[in-house]
């Protein structure tokens, strides 16, 4: 046999082999990406849905209030104040405790040696001592006390009265902030629309390439505003958050859309009356009132220092050397005020009493300027938000859908429609920004008006209980 024949034969044989083998390993390979794909497709279908929706939630500017009087650390803090004066009150009103005492004497060191033991021996006397006080310290202590627990009170409710306007201020940004990122969506929204009718009529060559590249330029100026808007809304939760303690499920809490409505009352009322109102009611000038009674009272009881308290004694004398050798007897104590009469203590309340008093005119002052203020400021952002309101919006939105109209008719460019979208935008997020600005105005004039803050004081007890101000749950797909 020839060498050729014999290479040839070993070639079939191994072409034989592999026509064998080739369809059983396309099967068992086949098998094997059919198992990766399913079990990739496994993976992807557990990872959707082991990652649960993100929920939103909602609240209200009186639940953000709420939570804030139940849940702020620093409002928690000045309340305990309170608790604090509330502990003065019962140690002003407490009564000196009597004095006991017990004495040996008649001591001696032979009444130790035997033989005399039975002769020296040592006398006893116990005695119990009272002070008394005259002159009704007691009960101007326990005045004075009760008057600072008032003032207490009413500063907490001033700490309230300005930390709510925080609350509100913080909210009204989150609040704008949800704004902001809706117009910031709704001009990407609407570039990405034009775009893609631009794009059929780039093809078509019923627009340059150059007025597309514009449309497509400021698209991505537009998408950038975006991100900006949502760094901003994510700064505003938190500064809100932070306020309101973190309460639970609340990364993506958002702000009812719900501007304030001013109150006739004092919307509609002058300065005068404002001002006149605000002296009478507001925390501050209340506690500066309160302090200016409690400090008579502190001079009253210093006054009455000068009087003398009195104690009384009373003892038992057992003495075997006596003749008589159980006794006993009261005695009275009374220090003489003969080289001091507390004048340092009456001049010292004197001082406080005048400093009290230029308090008060001080505060009644700041009140005055307070309100003027805000007055003012608040009739200002409020006739800028009316303005816009009440012409500014409807123009500017009628002008927007007049440019597109033109430009899809061929009247005017690329350009005049840019600078309509432009123009939209600035113009919306004016007028969002002049309602947040008059909103934080009326905040700032109910803070200098003095608004009730009922919650301001809870008890302990209650500073857990925030169920009635939890936030609303917001389906995700709204």
């Amino acid at each position: 046999m020839y060498p050729g024949v014999q290479v040839d034969r070993e070639r079939v044989d191994v072409l034989n082999l592999l026509s064998n083998v080739l369809p059983a390993v396309r099967i068992a390979l086949g098998i094997m990406l059919f198992s990766s794909i399913s079990a990739m497709l496994h993976a992807a279908s557990f990872t959707v849905q082991s990652e649960p929706a993100k929920e939103e939630f909602s609240i209200t500017e009186q639940q953000a209030i709420a939570l804030f009087y139940q849940r702020n650390l620093g409002l928690i803090a000045a309340s305990l104040n309170i608790d604090n004066a509330r502990a003065r009150e019962i140690i002003a009103a407490a009564i000196p405790n009597p004095v006991f005492s017990f004495t040996v004497h008649e001591l001696a060191p032979k009444a130790f040696a035997p033989e005399s033991r039975h002769l020296a021996i040592p006398a006893y006397l116990p005695q119990i001592q009272q002070l008394i006080e005259t002159a009704g310290k007691r009960r101007l202590r326990i005045e004075s006390s009760e008057l600072a627990t008032e003032a207490v009170n009413f500063d907490v409710q001033d700490v309230a009265r300005v930390l709510t306007n925080t609350v509100r201020r913080s909210f009204y940004n989150l609040l704008l902030a949800q704004k902001t990122i809706k117009v910031a969506r709704d001009n990407l929204e609407h570039y990405r629309e034009i775009l893609r009718v631009n794009e059929i009529r780039l093809k078509v060559g019923d627009v340059a390439e150059m007025d597309f590249v514009r449309i497509e330029v400021e698209s991505l100026k537009v998408q950038s505003d975006q991100d900006q808007a949502r760094a901003a809304l994510d700064q505003a939760r938190a500064e809100l958050l932070l306020l309101l303690g973190w309460p639970e499920n609340s990364v993506e809490i958002n702000a009812v859309e719900t501007w304030p409505q001013a109150t006739p009352e004092i919307a509609l009322a002058t300065q005068d009356q404002l001002v006149e109102r605000a002296l009478e009611r507001r925390p501050d000038m209340r506690a500066a009132r309160v302090r200016i009674a409690q400090a008579r009272k502190v001079l009253t009881l210093a006054q009455r220092q000068v009087i003398p308290d009195v104690t009384i004694s009373a003892f038992y004398d057992q003495d075997q050397g006596n003749q008589f050798p159980r006794t006993g007897g009261v005695g009275i104590s009374i220090p003489i005020p003969l080289f001091y009469q507390q004048k340092g203590e009456i001049s010292q309340a004197r001082v406080g009493l005048t400093s009290s008093e230029l308090a008060l005119r001080q505060a009644e002052y700041d009140v005055r300027a307070e309100v003027m203020k805000a007055s003012a400021a608040w009739q200002s952002a409020d006739a800028i938000a009316r303005r816009f309101e009440t012409y500014v919006v409807k123009k500017i939105e009628a002008l927007r859908k007049a440019q597109e109209i033109a430009y899809q008719k061929g009247a005017v460019g690329v350009l005049d429609l840019i600078d309509a979208e432009r123009s939209y935008r600035t113009i919306m997020l004016d007028y969002y920004a002049a309602l947040a600005n008059r909103s934080k105005a009326w905040a700032d004039l109910l803070m200098a008006y003095g608004e009730e803050t009922g919650n301001s004081h809870r008890n302990s007890s209650d500073r857990d209980d925030w169920r009635y101000a939890r936030p609303q749950r917001v389906n995700p797909g709204k």
